[in-house]
C-alpha cells in the first residue's frame, strides 16, 4: 500500500473512531494535510471502497470502515505501542497494586469496555463494564444484540478454555471482529497476560470495533512490560 493511501486509511479510520460519523472526503480534506485536493482524496477513498476497507450505506454517503480496514489500523497501533508512553507505565504501576477485582473494574472503567480478568491459580473470573460497553454499541438488529449479549455471557468459559495462551510470549494479543472469544462481528478483544503480585492474570478487553486501540494499546503493553 502506497504511503498516501496509509495515511488516508489510518487517518480516516481515527476519524471514525473518534466521532462515530462516516467519513467524507470533504472532512478529511478539512481535518488533514494530505498535499491533494478532495477529488483526489475521494479517488483513494473509492479504492479503499472497492479492495473492502470501507463501505457505504448509500452512494452518496459518507463511509463507514470494514473489520479488515481496523485490523490494518491495529497492526500500525501495535507498532507505534512499542514503547509505552512513561504516563502508561505509572498508570499501569499503580493498577497492578490494586486487588485483581478493582485492576478489572478500573481497566474498564479507564477504557470504557467491557473487562473480564482471570486468575488461574484461584480458578476466579473477574467482570467489570457491561454498561459501559453496551453504552458503545449501536446495533438496532435484534439478532445482532443477542449475539453480543451471549458473547458477554460465554467470555468468561472461553477465556479459562483458552489455557493454550498462557506459552504465548507476544503480548497484548488483538482479534477484530470474531475470534475464539467472542463471535460477533462487532466486537473487538484485547487480551494481555500480566503478573499482579508474582502471579498470572489474563485480562480482556472488549469494545465496540470503533474502540480506541490506541489508547487501549498502550495501556495492555504497560500492563504486559
Amino acid at each position: 500500500m502506497k504511503a498516501r493511501t496509509q495515511s488516508i486509511l489510518k487517518s480516516a479510520v481515527e476519524e471514525f473512531i473518534h466521532t462515530g460519523k462516516p467519513v467524507t472526503s470533504e472532512h478529511l480534506f478539512r481535518a488533514f494535510d494530505f498535499g491533494i485536493k478532495p477529488a483526489m482524496i475521494r479517488w483513494e477513498l473509492n479504492n479503499l471502497t472497492g479492495d473492502n476497507f470501507f463501505f457505504q450505506e448509500h452512494p452518496s454517503g459518507g463511509r463507514f470502515p470494514t473489520n479488515k480496514a481496523y485490523r490494518c489500523y491495529v497492526e500500525w497501533m501495535q507498532e507505534e505501542a512499542q514503547e509505552a508512553r512513561t504516563s502508561f507505565l505509572r498508570l499501569a504501576h499503580t493498577l497492578l497494586g490494586r486487588t485483581p477485582r478493582t485492576l478489572v473494574d478500573e481497566v474498564a472503567d479507564y477504557l470504557g469496555v467491557f473487562s473480564v480478568g482471570y486468575a488461574p491459580q484461584a480458578d476466579y473470573v473477574y467482570e467489570s463494564g457491561l454498561d459501559e460497553l453496551v453504552g458503545e454499541l449501536d446495533l438496532e438488529d435484534r439478532g445482532e444484540l443477542l449475539v453480543v449479549m451471549r458473547d458477554i455471557s460465554l467470555l468468561p468459559e472461553r477465556l479459562m478454555a483458552q489455557r493454550a495462551w498462557w506459552s504465548e510470549e507476544v503480548w497484548p494479543q488483538v482479534f477484530v471482529g470474531q475470534n475464539p472469544l467472542t463471535k460477533s462481528t462487532h466486537l473487538s478483544v484485547i487480551v494481555g497476560k500480566v503478573a499482579h503480585n508474582g502471579k498470572p492474570l489474563l485480562i480482556s478487553a472488549v469494545g465496540p470495533t470503533r474502540m480506541d486501540y490506541e489508547k487501549s494499546l498502550r495501556l495492555f503493553r504497560a500492563l504486559c512490560q
